[in-house]
C-alpha cells in the first residue's frame, strides 16, 4: 500500500496529463533521496541529461511509492524512469543476484555479450528497458549493535541474531545462521534503537547520510558483492523517445556507469572518517577466515541464482572469472582498474 496516498495519487495524475511521446520524462529512486546511492544518480545521470537536452524530472523516493513496489509501478507506466537496486524485485528479476555477485564490470558485459542477455532479461521479467548500471562498485559491508560469536572456522555465527535483510542480504545472513526481517532503509534506524534487529547488511557508502553509525558498534570486514541499482525506463517511455534523445541517454549510460563510481568512491572516503569518528569497531576476518565468509556470501548467491533462473548457466561464466582480483577505482588517474 503507498505511503502517501495523497502524493502517489497526485503525481499518477500529473504523469497521466502528459503524452507519452513527451519529452520530459519522470524519474524515481527507489532509496532514500539522502542515500548516496541516490544522490550519484540525481548529480550524474539526471543533471547530465538535462545539460544534454534531455528533460527527466525528479520525482521523488520512496514517499512516492514504496522501493519493493516501484518496479510494477515502472512497468504500469506511473513514471518512465527508476533507479532502484534490483533486490528490491529480485523475485520478479533473480537475474540481479547474478550482478551481486559478478567481479565483472559493466565495460565487460557490454563487450562480452552478457549485457544483451540482461536487456533480454529484463524486459521479458520486469517489462523494462535496462539502460545503465550504475554506482557498480559500490560494495557491501555487516553492520551489527552486537559482538556476534565467532564460529571455529573464524567467520560470524549469526545464530538466534534478527538481521534486517533484502534479497542482498538474505542468502549470506541465512546460510551464517541469522533469522531475517524485512524493514525499509529509511526504519533501519529505528528498528536498531528498539532491538527489533541487532543487525543488517548495507552498502559500503550512506551510512553516514541516514544516521546509522549513531546506531552501529561493529562493521564486520572484508566487503563483498557489488550494488545492483540499475536504471531501467518504462518501454512506451522509451518508444516515445526521438531517436536523438535515445542516442543522447544510451552515450550518458554508459559514461554514468564510470562518472558514478568515481564519485561515490569520494563520497565513501569522506563518511569513513565519519564512521570511524562516531566509534564503530571492525570485526576484520582475516586470512582463512575471512576468505571463507566471501566464499560463503557468493557461493550463497550463485545458489540462489541456480535455483531460481534459467540463465544462470549463461550469465555465470560470462560475468564472474574465478580468482581475479576485485575491481578498484583510482581516483588519482580517474579510471578503473578492472
Amino acid at each position: 500500500m503507498f505511503r502517501t496516498g495523497f502524493v502517489v495519487l497526485a503525481a499518477a495524475a500529473t504523469l497521466a496529463a502528459v503524452p507519452a511521446q513527451a519529452k520530459d520524462l519522470g524519474a524515481v529512486t527507489a532509496l532514500q533521496q539522502t542515500n548516496t546511492l541516490a544522490k550519484s544518480f540525481l548529480r550524474n545521470f539526471l543533471a547530465p541529461a538535462k545539460e544534454m537536452g534531455v528533460q527527466i524530472n525528479n520525482l521523488g523516493g520512496q514517499e512516492v511509492v514504496p522501493p519493493r513496489k516501484a518496479a510494477n509501478a515502472l512497468k504500469r507506466g506511473q513514471f518512465d524512469v527508476l533507479c532502484a537496486p534490483t533486490a528490491y524485485y529480485i523475485g520478479t528479476v533473480p537475474e540481479g543476484y547474478a550482478l551481486l555477485a559478478a567481479n565483472q564490470g559493466p565495460a565487460a558485459l557490454r563487450k562480452n555479450g552478457a549485457w544483451e542477455i540482461l536487456e533480454e532479461v529484463y524486459m521479458k521479467k520486469a517489462g523494462a528497458k535496462l539502460l545503465a548500471w550504475g554506482e557498480n562498485m559500490t560494495s557491501y559491508n555487516t553492520y551489527l549493535t552486537i559482538m556476534p560469536k565467532i564460529g571455529p572456522d573464524g567467520v560470524p555465527d549469526l545464530t538466534g541474531v534478527k538481521m534486517r535483510a533484502t534479497g542482498t542480504y538474505r542468502p549470506l545472513f541465512r546460510a551464517l545462521g541469522g533469522s531475517t526481517i524485512n524493514i525499509k532503509s529509511s526504519e533501519i534506524f529505528t528498528a536498531m534503537q528498539r532491538g527489533t534487529v541487532q543487525g543488517f547488511g548495507f552498502p559500503d557508502v550512506s551510512i553516514v547520510p541516514l544516521g546509522l553509525h549513531k546506531v552501529v558498534k561493529y562493521r564486520v570486514t572484508p566487503n563483498y558483492y557489488q550494488t545492483n541499482q540499475v536504471v531501467t525506463v518504462n518501454p512506451t517511455s522509451w518508444k516515445g523517445l526521438s531517436a536523438d534523445a535515445k542516442k543522447k541517454l544510451s552515450d550518458l549510460a554508459v559514461t554514468y556507469e564510470t562518472t558514478s563510481v568515481q564519485w561515490v568512491e569520494t563520497q565513501r572516503l569522506k563518511e569513513e572518517k565519519q564512521l570511524m569518528a562516531a566509534g564503530v569497531k571492525d570485526l576484520e576476518l582475516k586470512g582463512d577466515a575471512g576468505a571463507k565468509y566471501l566464499d560463503i556470501a557468493h557461493a550463497a548467491i550463485w545458489s540462489e541464482l541456480k535455483k531460481r533462473s534459467e540463465y544462470h548457466d549463461k550469465l555465470k561464466p560470462l560475468m564472474y572469472i574465478a580468482g581475479k582480483p576485485n575491481r578498484q577505482v583510482d581516483l588519482g588517474t580517474k579510471r578503473l582498474r578492472q
